[in-house]
C-alpha cells in the first residue's frame, strides 16, 4: 500500500488564504468527500451524526475523515520490517531484548522506524499547511477534497494541532509495540487513538468544561477498550495482544490459547473482567453528557455511547467467544438501543446516572 496522495506530494500554493476564502461550491463538495469516508470506515458515529445540526454534522465527518486518511497514512505495515509487527513472548510492550534479535531483523526495525518517522514528519508538514491556511483549491479526488473539508473544521472550531500528533503517535504505536504490560501502558494508549477524540469532539461540540473534558477522554477510552475486546482474534492476526500482561497472568491465559483460539474458563475471566472496566469507565465518561449543549450534540454523544456499550453486551452473548464470531450490533439493535441514549440525554447535572450500561 501506498500513503494517500495528498500525504505525499508537495501541495500547490496559489495562495496563501483563509479556509473563509474557499468557494462555497468546493466546500460543499469537500464536505461531502468528508462523509463519504466517515460513511464507509465510522458506521456506529454516521448513524448517531443524523441527530446533530447540520454544521456541527459536517465538522464531524471532517475530523473522522482526516483521521481515517492519517490512520491509512501511518499504521502501514513496510516492506522488509520483520521486527516491527514480530510476535514477541514475555517481554515488556513487546518489544524484544536485543540479543533476541537477529542482525537482518535489527537493520529491517532500523529501516522502518526511519519509514515511519518520514510518514510522521509529512503527516506534520500537512497539518502545518493546514494550520497555516495555506491549501490550494482542492482538486477532484476524495482525498484533496476531505483535506479542505477538514481544514476549514479546524480552524472554524478552534481545535488545537497537538491533539492530531498526539493521534498520529497512536497509529505510530501500532507499528512499534505489540505488547502492553500493564493497564496504565494500555490506558496511555487508548487516550492517544480514541481520548484523545474525545477532546477534539469536544470542539465540534463547543464543549468547554474542564470536568466534561476529561470525562471526554475516559469515554473515549471505554469506546477504544471496547474496540480491543471485540477485536481480540483480528488483533492477534496483526501480531498484537492489547490485553495487560498483568491481566493475562492473573487469569492464567497464554498468548497460546489466543493464538489456538481456545475458549478456556480464565480467558472468559479475563473477558468479563476487561467488560467490567469497561463498563465502569462509561459510568465515568457519562458524567460529563449532560454538559454538552442541547441542539442534539448530547443526544449524539449518548447515542454513541450506548451504542459502543452494546457491543459489550454482544461479547456476552457470545459467552465471550470472540474467536468464532464477531460481535457488533445490527442497525435494527442500534435503533433499539436510542431510548437508552434518550435518557442518558436527558439527565441534568447531579442527577443519578440511568442504568444504561448494565
Amino acid at each position: 500500500m501506498r500513503l494517500p496522495v495528498a500525504f505525499v506530494r508537495p501541495i500547490p500554493i496559489i495562495q496563501a488564504m483563509s479556509q473563509s476564502d474557499v468557494s462555497d461550491r468546493n466546500l460543499a463538495r469537500a464536505y461531502q468527500a468528508a462523509r463519504a469516508i466517515c460513511g464507509r470506515h465510522a458506521r456506529s458515529f454516521y448513524f448517531a451524526s443524523f441527530f446533530l445540526p447540520q454544521p456541527k454534522r459536517n465538522h464531524a465527518y471532517a475530523v473522522y475523515a482526516f483521521c481515517r486518511l492519517m490512520d491509512d497514512a501511518i499504521d502501514v505495515p513496510i516492506p522488509g520490517s520483520a521486527g516491527v509487527l514480530a510476535r514477541t513472548d514475555g517481554c515488556q510492550s513487546g518489544r524484544p531484548s536485543p540479543a533476541a534479535i537477529p542482525e537482518a531483523a535489527s537493520r529491517d526495525n532500523c529501516h522502518a522506524c526511519g519509514e515511519l518517522d518520514r510518514r510522521f514528519d509529512l503527516l506534520r508538514q500537512r497539518l502545518d499547511d493546514i494550520y497555516a491556511g495555506r491549501l490550494a483549491e482542492p482538486g477532484e479526488d476524495e482525498t484533496s477534497l476531505a483535506l479542505h473539508a477538514f481544514a476549514h473544521t479546524v480552524h472554524r472550531c478552534a481545535i488545537p494541532m497537538q491533539h492530531f500528533l498526539d493521534l498520529a503517535e497512536g497509529c505510530r504505536m501500532d507499528l512499534t509495540i505489540t505488547r502492553y504490560a500493564t493497564w496504565a501502558e494500555l490506558e496511555r494508549y487508548c487516550y492517544l487513538v480514541a481520548g484523545v477524540v474525545g477532546l477534539i469532539m469536544c470542539r465540534v461540540f463547543d464543549l468547554r468544561h474542564d470536568d466534561a473534558l476529561r470525562q471526554a477522554v475516559t469515554m473515549g477510552n471505554a469506546m477504544q477498550l471496547t474496540n480491543i475486546l471485540r477485536d481480540v482474534k483480528e488483533d492477534w492476526d496483526r501480531g498484537r495482544i492489547y490485553l495487560p500482561q498483568e491481566d493475562l497472568d492473573r487469569f492464567e491465559c497464554t498468548e497460546q490459547d489466543i493464538a489456538a483460539g481456545v475458549m478456556t474458563d480464565g480467558f472468559r475471566k479475563l473477558m468479563r473482567f476487561e467488560i467490567e472496566r469497561a463498563r465502569a469507565l462509561y459510568h465515568q465518561g457519562a458524567e460529563g453528557l449532560c454538559h454538552l449543549p442541547g441542539d442534539g450534540s448530547r443526544f449524539t454523544a449518548s447515542a454513541m455511547a450506548v451504542i459502543y456499550g452494546g457491543i459489550l453486551d454482544a461479547i456476552e452473548r457470545l459467552n465471550c467467544d470472540v474467536f468464532s464470531s464477531r460481535a457488533h450490533l445490527k442497525t435494527w439493535q442500534k435503533l433499539l438501543r436510542l431510548p437508552l441514549a434518550l435518557r442518558l440525554c436527558r439527565r441534568e447535572m447531579g442527577d443519578p446516572l440511568p442504568r444504561v450500561f448494565e
